[in-house]
């Protein structure tokens, strides 16, 4: 019997169903775990990029509310792990519901609440470890510190004061210049010189041998005064008078393929004339890279101030260029192709194994991705124990500036009393609007507190401010890739920190730190992100130079000489054979020269007699004027 097919309703489950399945787990999702995955990957992301552990207390969003809210953040200080650098209550969102619509966050107006400074943790912070230098990562953050720190560390010598110490505990650096073995460049260069001297005079001689002979120049003068110019034949004159012009056109090759080589062999010689002299230079870097080597200090103040405080600079730069390339990776200035292909590569926390790109496209109408419109900064003293009296802005936050022509904008101002905190003035501009982005930094603070700042640690000798008070004025201008920073500070109220194990040194670090008052740091910053000039001045390096120097000059004058001397025994013998050797070739090259040249001119001058004389003989106008000529072309007239 056949089974009977009942009609189907209007209503098909077999659709329904499913769609309500899914619909219920998304749901679900987005009520019960998507905010705390946004929170956490935030927590990551940011924590990646600051270098030490943010924890978000709560991160709520609404999409019927159309609203985002982002309760206690607390950024770990990274010098100290133990306490935050800045804690926010609350940040909040309102979202307009018209990009919502459109996969994009815009917000017209946002609020950051109860600002704090320098609170307690429950626990310490997670501080990232430096990554190994022969790590390889596509990641802007080790890129960025990995330039910074190729430049620094060329200066950098964290054992500065050690080495000091060695010199007043009674290291003799002669005792260390006994056995070196050292390859100096100064002495690798001599070989370099010898070879090129000999590839040199090989080439030389063969030049010579290229220049106009003596017999190719008498052969012209004899077939001009073997040809007649007999006015009273005017074809045989003028046939006479081209053929007298081909010959001179063929000596004048001649001679100028004289000159020429002449000039050449002059200018080659007298480069590596040069080349042998700036030996001297090299020189003097081998007996830098000695001093290095040894551990011979410099007692030169701004050598002094530098190692001071390098270890500082380098933090603060690296910093600041750390938040420069995340806001030119976010806020993509105009850019060819070609850039933004290289770019793409370069991630801020490079990508999980397997984890998919995310592409931007340009925007010709509607919002960008995301677009702060205004968000007001806010805090008042008493909110808590740690607040501060804050004020400010941050104006067009987004990732397009470009399409809307509007840079970003953040200010600040306020105290935090409670903190020691006075006087905080901050003005920062990313302009990434054109082709070359402007990113301008302005950081006033008239007074903050020290901890545990480190001027030198190392085994043997540890010397910084335990306490003090600090003053500090930060102009910073990153202008495509040309930096230009300048550092005016201050520390007063001081406290030093000095530990040694040696007592002779710790009875001169205190009786020069004594009567230093007060700190003073000037440092500034040019050039190219790559390749950059670092210049640190202080009256602490000043004073420490002058202080040292009377327990030590006389031992650095010695050791010095010492290197000098041994360089100039290495390299000496050498460096005066290949002299003797290049005078003697460069001798023989003259004189070679200036005889053909001798020998040219008396070529010339007696061809310009022969051509005068038979112009005196031949006295018709016709004849006078073409010899005008032919002398003028020649150059033997006047």
């Amino acid at each position: 019997m056949d089974k009977v097919h009942k009609a189907k309703g209007p209503i098909r489950w077999e659709a329904i169903l499913p769609t309500v399945v899914v619909l219920a787990a998304l749901g679900i999702y987005f009520n019960l775990f998507f905010d705390n995955h946004v929170r956490r990957a935030l927590e990551y992301v940011s924590t990646q990029i600051h270098g030490a552990e943010i924890n978000i207390g709560r991160l709520s969003t609404s999409f019927w509310g159309a609203r985002l809210e982002i309760d206690d953040i607390q950024i770990t200080d990274k010098n100290k792990p133990e306490r935050n650098l800045a804690q926010v209550g609350k940040i909040r969102f309102e979202l307009v519901w018209d990009a919502l619509l459109r996969a994009k966050m815009v917000v017209n107006e946002a609020k950051v609440l109860n600002i704090q400074a320098l609170t307690p943790r429950s626990k310490p912070g997670y501080i990232i470890p430096p990554p190994p230098p022969e790590s390889a990562s596509n990641s802007v953050l080790q890129r960025v510190q990995t330039e910074v720190l190729a430049q620094t560390r060329k200066k950098f010598n964290a054992n500065f004061l050690s080495d000091i110490a060695n010199m007043i505990g009674g290291t003799d650096p002669k005792e260390q210049l006994k056995n070196i073995q050292a390859e100096l460049k100064s002495d690798l260069r001599i070989k370099e010189l010898e070879k090129e001297l000999n590839n040199k005079k090989l080439k030389w001689e063969q030049r010579l041998k290229e220049l106009p002979q003596a017999e190719d120049l008498k052969d012209y003068q004899k077939r001009i005064k073997n040809l007649k110019l007999d006015p009273s034949n005017p074809g045989e004159f003028a046939q006479n008078l081209k053929t007298i012009e081909t010959i001179i056109r063929e000596a004048d090759q001649k001679v100028k393929l004289f000159e020429a080589t002449s000039r050449e062999i002059k200018n080659d010689t007298d480069n590596y004339v040069q080349s042998f002299k700036d030996l001297e230079k090299m020189v003097a870097e081998d007996i830098r890279d000695l001093q290095k080597r040894f551990k011979i200090p410099n007692l030169d103040s701004r050598e002094f101030s530098e190692q001071l405080f390098m270890s500082m600079l380098e933090k603060r730069l690296v910093g600041i260029r750390k938040y420069v390339e995340i806001a030119r990776k976010y806020m993509p200035p105009k850019r060819t192709e070609k850039q933004k292909l290289a770019r793409a590569e370069e991630a801020i926390v490079p990508r999980n194994r397997g984890e998919g790109r995310n592409y931007r496209f340009a925007i010709t109408t509607g919002y960008p991705l995301f677009w702060l419109k205004s968000a007001q900064l806010s805090s008042e003293l008493g909110q808590s124990q740690y607040s501060g009296d804050i004020k400010g802005e941050i104006r067009d936050l987004t990732t397009d500036q470009v399409y809307l022509k509007k840079p970003t904008v953040l200010l600040a101002q306020g105290n935090f009393p409670k903190q020691n905190i006075f006087g905080m003035d901050v003005k920062i501009t990313l302009d990434h609007t054109t082709e070359v982005a402007r990113d301008i930094a302005t950081v006033k603070i008239d007074q903050f507190p020290v901890e545990n700042a480190k001027f030198s640690d190392s085994d043997q000798i540890r010397l910084g401010m335990r306490k003090a008070l600090g003053q500090s004025h930060l102009q910073a201008e990153i202008v495509d890739d040309q930096i230009k920073m300048d550092l005016r500070g201050s520390f007063s109220d001081l406290t030093y920190d000095i530990e040694t194990k040696d007592k002779q040194v710790k009875a001169v670090l205190e009786a020069i730190l004594k009567d230093i008052s007060k700190i003073t740091l000037n440092a500034g910053v040019k050039g190219s992100l790559s390749e950059f000039n670092l210049h640190v001045n202080s009256n602490l390096g000043d004073e420490l130079a002058k202080g040292f120097k009377k327990q030590v000059e006389a031992k650095i004058t010695e050791a010095q000489s010492q290197l000098r001397k041994l360089v100039d025994e290495r390299i000496a013998p050498e460096r005066d054979r290949l002299r003797q050797e290049m005078d003697k070739i460069l001798g023989t090259l003259t004189k070679d020269l200036d005889a053909k040249k001798a020998e040219t001119d008396k070529i010339v001058q007696e061809t310009k007699s022969e051509l005068k004389s038979e112009k005196s003989k031949n006295t018709g106008k016709r004849l006078e004027e073409e010899g005008k000529k032919l002398l003028k072309k020649l150059k033997f007239g006047g």
